[in-house]
């Protein structure tokens, strides 16, 4: 069996997860992301599972105070406790646009967010945990054309590396670098859809 490791860069996926659900007129499934970790990894043969990371940046003090953003990283700080999974945390930070006019978390004119240490984190760790003979097998859960160069390193190191878009996004121009390519839709994200407990 092939040891597979799973590299989410969370944003980047969650936006397109987001984007394709919108395309289909419907609202966007909430995932259990230990199924989806396995359930991608069954999607090759004889890979075994071994662990998922989820990239992730952490709203700085100011954008803290948007609760959209405050949802989303309630929501990571859960995930620290998920199984077989860990939360690398990058940066998310405010900017502010115009010297003379102050940031204000319900004016969007006054202030940019920059996304920062997420790509850099997992290439970080993708390359690492290759490196010590970690894993066979990598899915990088992201069409960010920015990683790769992460794939040439892997490969050449003689790692197995696939990249995993949803439906819609463009892969394309990845697809020659890496190994293989998978591309996910709505049958696939109803087999890793999260549980729902009862209300009491």
């Amino acid at each position: 069996m092939l040891r597979g490791m799973v590299f989410i860069d969370h944003m980047n996926f969650d936006i397109a997860l987001r984007k394709y659900y919108r395309g289909l007129d419907k609202p966007t499934i909430k995932l259990d992301y230990n199924k989806l970790f396995r359930n991608v990894c069954t999607r090759i043969d004889n890979v075994d599972f071994l662990k998922g990371f989820i990239f992730v940046p952490k709203p700085d003090d100011f954008l803290m105070k948007d609760k959209n953003l405050e949802q989303y990283y309630n929501w990571v700080a859960g995930m620290k406790n998920a199984p077989y999974t860990d939360v690398i945390e990058g940066r998310y930070v405010a900017r502010q646009i115009d010297d003379l006019v102050p940031m204000d978390i319900e004016r969007k004119s006054t202030y940019y967010k920059v996304e920062k240490g997420t790509d850099i984190n997992l290439a970080v760790h993708a390359i690492s945990k290759a490196f010590y003979n970690a894993y066979d097998i990598a899915f990088f859960l992201s069409a960010d054309t920015d990683y790769v160069k992460v794939y040439e390193v892997l490969k050449s190191i003689g790692k197995i590396t696939v990249v995993v878009g949803v439906k819609g996004q463009n892969i394309n121009s990845i697809r020659p670098i890496v190994d293989n390519t998978l591309i996910l839709d709505e049958g696939f994200f109803k087999t890793c859809e999260r549980e729902i407990s009862p209300k009491k």
